[in-house]
């Protein structure tokens, strides 16, 4: 059994990785671009299969420079007093 990171395994070969997979090219190359730490399994019998390692107990990674503010895992960055709150019903309870 070979353990080896996604990127170096589907480097030139996206698509044919991302199909053995059972993922679209487009999950694949997104799991690369944000480097998340993903390995490609083979197994002995040359069947493919991914594992991700995350942190433990779920720790958040280091936002990107070119992370889109509204994907942010730190939040909006709007503290909890600046959200506007709508009413969810236009009549109001009579005492």
């Amino acid at each position: 059994m070979q353990r080896i990171p996604l990127a170096e395994y589907a480097a030139k070969r996206h698509a044919g990785t991302a199909e053995k997979l059972g993922m679209s090219q487009g999950s694949l190359s997104k799991a690369i671009r944000e480097g998340r730490s993903i390995f490609v399994i083979v197994s002995e019998d040359g069947n493919l299969s991914a594992l991700e390692e995350k942190p433990f107990p779920g720790q958040r990674r280091h936002s990107s420079p070119n992370q889109h503010p509204k994907n942010s895992p730190l939040g909006s960055g709007v503290s909890g007093s600046e959200v506007p709150v709508n009413s969810s019903s236009t009549q109001q309870a009579t005492p």
